[in-house]
């Protein structure tokens, strides 16, 4: 699956998630039996994420809650989204 800024993707719902102190996640997938540690940006990404949203539009939101400009945003949520895809964390939205 190609990504770009106009994919919409939303969570896998059978990926388990807790938070970790007040900024941090932790997320697992026991189908593949790994998990994954989120720092606040990761895990701000994730929550954005309960509901469809394009790249571009979770950037959007990230540039406006934290302190990066909209081209470092878009490059590093796609490659985060991308490992997300890659890894069955998150999966295109349909519909």
């Amino acid at each position: 699956m190609s990504i770009t800024l106009e994919t919409a993707v939303t969570r896998n719902s059978e990926i388990l998630h807790a938070p970790v102190g007040t900024e941090g996640a932790v997320l697992m997938s026991v189908e593949a039996g790994h998990y994954y540690g989120l720092n606040a940006v990761a895990s701000r990404v994730w929550e954005l994420l309960a509901i469809p949203r394009t790249i571009a539009q979770l950037c959007k939101q990230i540039c406006e809650e934290f302190e990066i400009d909209t081209p470092t945003c878009e490059v590093t949520v796609l490659k985060f989204v991308r490992e997300l895809v890659d890894n069955g964390i998150v999966r295109e939205a349909t519909g």
